[in-house]
């Protein structure tokens, strides 16, 4: 789907006084959903970006509101999560896709990719990107290939977690039957498991006419393991980080299996037994008098069998509804014993095309061939276009060599920093990484900035090959260079010198 959107649509970002945006450009000649845009305007829709649109020219431009919030890509690289947490992170998200019908949205018109998903960083709502269009795909296999790609790629789990739910959501996952309402169900009975502390029960969604075996696995199966199967290694290759992945040769079953399936209670069975021996002697007994209403009638019978027939229907509809069917469950005891696992021909599939073909994502700046970056010294306005400065892909891989300890020293050179007196006192800001981000968030920035017009996630600085880029994270108060205030999700080169302002707070940058 991202593919599809990247070369359907013209999508960049532009900021005013109060917000932060993301922008599509779509030609005049897409068939725009006026009702959908009024749906969304009129109504607080949970979980889907604000949009406003506006024309120019032959286009129509869509302007989505992602002020204060982060990629859900560039939120699940720094933090580590809790499974409680990535749970209702996926909640979130079914949530948003099943209930879109109210307002009569299509689920296939959302865009389910990490890159266009956003996250509260403080809260962890999601909002996601709706398109106001008829689009044509199927949202359940886009969704499917998402969740794969998310746990596998991108999910970093506290080690502390024990509920191995990664490794349940991904058996879940393997079943050749997927649909999202079934799997928001899933979610639930973890969650609920969670809440009543038990851990080592094993459960499956709902699902009608399927019968679903889960095995008890081992503890020594966690999800740390699952992820060390997908991603035994990580190699430099001539394109950037990639991924080997191991298949795991073999997996203990438990002892015992647990079988359940979903049956309608015997009494609603007996109901509809007893319904047909009633209706049976009604047409038995009344037969005479049918006879002398009808006469030779032919049109009578018909019209009479037709009402029967539709009572009949009304009948089975009521009484064999998914409400009235229960869960039964059947143990069966097998001997403990190593077996070949499965060939899951679809996942795998989807899992080894993910693995080996996608870059690391947490390595993904080594990578910076088509990486956009302005100079804001090259320009007198900040409106104006600014010189790309392209960073090969040769220099950025042969600058790290992951086989060798880098050997520290005192004279090694390059430190930066950015310096401010606050209350007659000197604040330095030391920039330790070469991805530091700025803001108010505790145990999510690098940088602690105290000041309620400062961002949550305010602002990164960015250092590539010894060169300093700061990017603004949609904060609502922006952030400026020598007086200028840039625009969000652009990376603009910072030197010796400049002066950097957060919102209201104003610092020098230094380049030792």
């Amino acid at each position: 789907m991202k593919e599809m959107i990247q070369k359907r649509f013209k999508i960049n970002y532009e900021n005013d006084a109060i917000a932060s945006y993301i922008v599509l450009n779509v030609s005049s000649n897409e068939d725009i959903l006026e009702y959908q845009i009024e749906m969304l305007n009129n109504n607080d829709c949970e979980g889907v970006l604000k949009l406003d649109t506006r024309q120019k020219n032959d286009e129509i431009r869509l302007y989505y509101n992602i002020t204060s919030t982060l990629t859900l890509s560039q939120f699940l690289q720094r933090k580590s999560l809790k499974e409680e947490e990535f749970i209702n992170i996926l909640k979130g998200i079914t949530k948003t896709l099943l209930s879109s019908k109210e307002y009569f949205l299509y689920d296939n018109s959302f865009i389910v990719d990490e890159d266009y998903i956003y996250i509260n960083p403080s809260s962890l709502d999601i909002s996601m990107l709706y398109l106001p269009l008829a689009l044509d795909s199927n949202i359940n296999d886009s969704f499917k290939g998402f969740l794969i790609d998310l746990i596998i790629s991108l999910a970093k789990i506290d080690e502390n977690s024990k509920g191995n739910y990664m490794q349940r959501i991904l058996n879940y996952l393997k079943n050749d039957i997927f649909n999202i309402s079934d799997f928001h169900d899933f979610l639930n009975d973890l969650e609920k498991e969670e809440a009543k502390g038990n851990k080592n029960k094993t459960s499956k969604p709902k699902q009608t006419n399927i019968n679903v075996v889960n095995s008890h696995r081992s503890l020594a199966n966690s999800d740390r393991e699952v992820k060390r199967n997908y991603e035994q290694k990580k190699e430099i290759q001539p394109i950037g980080y990639q991924r080997t992945r191991v298949k795991p040769s073999s997996i203990d079953l438990v002892e015992e299996e647990i079988t359940i399936k979903r049956k309608y209670e015997v009494k609603y069975i007996i109901i509809a037994i007893l319904s047909q021996l009633i209706i049976g002697i009604a047409i038995v007994l009344g037969l005479d008098t049918i006879r002398e209403a009808a006469g030779d009638d032919i049109s009578a019978y018909g019209g009479i069998t037709i009402i029967v027939m539709a009572i009949d229907v009304l009948l089975f509809k009521n009484l064999f509804k998914k409400e009235n069917m229960k869960e039964v469950k059947t143990t069966k005891k097998t001997k403990k014993d190593k077996v070949k696992k499965k060939k899951i021909n679809n996942l795998d599939a989807r899992v080894k095309s993910k693995t080996e073909s996608r870059p690391y994502r947490e390595k993904q700046n080594l990578n910076m061939s088509k990486r956009e970056i302005y100079n804001v010294n090259q320009s007198n306005s900040i409106n104006q276009p600014y010189n790309e400065i392209a960073v090969s892909k040769e220099s950025s891989i042969a600058s790290i060599n992951m086989n060798e300890t880098e050997i520290l020293d005192g004279e090694k050179q390059g430190i930066a920093y950015l310096q401010r007196m606050s209350n007659g006192m000197m604040d330095k800001v030391t920039i330790t990484k070469s991805n530091f981000i700025i803001g108010r968030l505790p145990n999510y920035v690098d940088y602690l900035l105290e000041g309620n017009a400062i961002g949550r996630t305010h602002a990164e600085i960015i250092e590539i090959e010894g060169q300093y880029f700061i990017k603004d994270l949609n904060s609502k108060n922006g952030t400026f260079i020598n007086g200028s205030k840039i625009s969000s999700n652009r990376e603009y080169q910072i030197s010796n010198g400049d002066k950097v302002k957060f919102a209201n707070i104003e610092y020098t940058f230094i380049e030792a």
